[in-house]
């Protein structure tokens, strides 16, 4: 495409337009004049490299790379440390509930036999039941029963209170008794009188005179102490007086208890119990047979509860086994989730250890090896003259050929030396039209200066200036040159400053590892 044709054909604002669109569409691309089959996306790094150039005061930031084949991958990725396996997971049964509810709607059945069974027995005492006019006899006699023993019962509270007064009596009678027996035990005297005679008998010998002093003076004595004994002989007599008051209190209870008798309430009792005892004679036999049913219906009953507890142990064992699925489960999820965690992050830590290896690795390639194959080869084009140098480095040598390779076997579009491309001119409706001469004239401009499309979009992405002109070459070589001077004296110190960053991240990552293994062996040593 002749450059004349393309800036008649297209505006200023066309021209950069599509300038940025060659631009985005190699970024998009990635690499220009590089085929998509040198460069498989399992085995490429992509680099991002800006270089702005500002004339002799040059100015260079390099990026991101824009892209480097990685040779040594194999080797790279067996260093590298890959997350252990997890671990199978283990499958927990959920307890089987269809045995048990099986089990207990035929429980449930046979309760409900049960309860009609009951139901039938219920029915048939209804039937057998005794006559109404012998019931209400009945009722009236047991209401009358009540009533003379409730008489009985306070017949013999009475007799009981009164017996109780006579118990205390007595008690308190012997106890006087025992008093006074103790006191007239050690004397052969009874009573005052008895004293009193004696006394009144030896005053009478004493008074005779027959008397030997002797007997005179033991008769003396004698009554002095019977005198004094006469003394205490008094509050004995006031003790018997009170035992003789009891015992009078005595005889008057026993007689009150004589007069309260049960014999008429008792006649009255045997007379409603006889008349009782014949009627249930009479309906013995409507007895017999509600007391059978009454045993069945019992029967039913704790045949149902046994049932009843039977269903109740089959939940209780069902629940027992659903808490224990339960905690199994809890516990294999609890399990899953630490191996997952820890695989996570054992994933996480091969990642970044990968990423920073891949780093140093990118970091190793020389700075700028795109950009100066770039260069190298925008020179041969413009100048068939130029000669690239060899590479000094074995790794530097592979980057250069593997670029020269991809931009020699880059796509090209060959047309015929008569064609000329010519873009759709953008009508403008503000402009006058123009005669026939003028359109002759553009065609006559058209000269053979051609660039291919290629060749635009590396220089524009190198931001040095498109030749329009054959004069405009030697321009662009310079450009070139002093561009390639100043890559080239960068190159070896931005290398090595990104081998260091790289070397750098890779520690600050070991050191974290390191710290965080640390961490958690310390927990396990104080569980242990």
């Amino acid at each position: 495409m002749t450059i004349k044709s393309f800036k008649a054909s297209v505006s200023c604002k066309s021209r950069i337009n599509i300038k940025k669109k060659i631009k985005k569409n190699y970024r998009h691309n990635c690499r220009i004049n590089l085929p998509a089959k040198k460069f498989p996306t399992s085995s490429v790094e992509i680099w991002n490299r800006q270089v702005t150039y500002r004339g002799k005061n040059s100015h260079i930031s390099r990026g991101k790379a824009s892209f480097s084949r990685l040779k040594d991958k194999d080797k790279m990725s067996s260093a590298v440390e890959r997350p252990a396996e997890r671990s199978q997971k283990r499958f927990v049964k959920r307890p089987d509930d269809k045995a048990m509810k099986q089990e207990i709607e035929k429980l449930k059945e046979e309760i409900k036999k049960l309860d009609l069974s009951n139901n039938e027995i219920n029915a048939q005492l209804n039937k057998v039941v005794t006559k109404p006019e012998v019931a209400e006899k009945r009722k009236e006699l047991q209401k009358q029963l009540k009533e003379v023993i409730e008489k009985q019962g306070s017949i013999k509270s009475e007799r009981n209170a009164v017996l109780d007064q006579i118990k205390v009596i007595e008690a308190t009678l012997k106890r006087k008794i025992g008093e006074i027996q103790a006191q007239t035990s050690k004397h052969n005297f009874k009573n005052v009188q008895e004293i009193d005679a004696r006394v009144a008998y030896l005053d009478q010998l004493v008074d005779a005179g027959d008397l030997k002093l002797a007997d005179e003076r033991r008769f003396v004595k004698e009554m002095s102490a019977l005198r004094k004994l006469r003394k205490d002989f008094g509050a004995i007599e006031k003790d018997q007086q009170q035992v003789d008051e009891q015992k009078a209190k005595i005889a008057e209870l026993k007689k009150k208890l004589n007069s309260i008798q049960n014999k008429e309430v008792q006649k009255e009792f045997e007379r409603i119990q006889k008349e009782l005892d014949e009627i249930n004679d009479a309906n013995k036999g409507i007895v017999s047979k509600r007391n059978q049913f009454f045993t069945k219906r019992n029967d039913i009953k704790k045949a149902k509860d046994e049932k009843y507890g039977q269903i109740r142990k089959l939940r209780a064992d069902f629940d027992a086994e659903f808490d224990k699925f339960r905690k199994l489960l809890a516990e294999e999820r609890k399990k899953q989730e630490e191996e997952h965690k820890k695989q996570q992050e054992s994933e996480k830590k091969r990642k970044r250890k990968e990423h920073a290896e891949k780093e140093l690795a990118e970091a190793s390639v020389p700075a700028f090896s795109d950009e100066i194959n770039s260069i190298h080869t925008l020179l041969s084009y413009f100048d068939p003259s130029h000669v690239k140098p060899q590479p000094k480095s074995p790794l530097a040598a592979a980057s250069n050929g593997s670029s020269a390779n991809s931009a020699s076997s880059g796509r090209k579009i060959e047309m015929p030396e008569d064609v000329v491309v010519i873009k759709k001119e953008q009508e403008s409706f503000f402009e006058g039209t123009k005669g026939k001469k003028a359109s002759k004239s553009k065609k006559s401009k058209a000269k053979n200066f051609t660039v291919e499309p290629d060749i635009i979009v590396a220089l524009g992405n190198l931001n040095i200036p498109l030749p329009t002109q054959a004069d405009d070459v030697p321009k662009t070589i310079e450009t070139l040159k002093e561009t390639l001077s100043a890559l080239e004296d960068k190159q070896e110190e931005q290398t090595k400053i990104n081998i260091e960053k790289a070397k750098a991240r890779i520690a600050k990552l070991e050191a974290e590892e390191a710290s965080e293994a640390n961490a958690n062996s310390a927990p396990e040593q104080t569980d242990a």
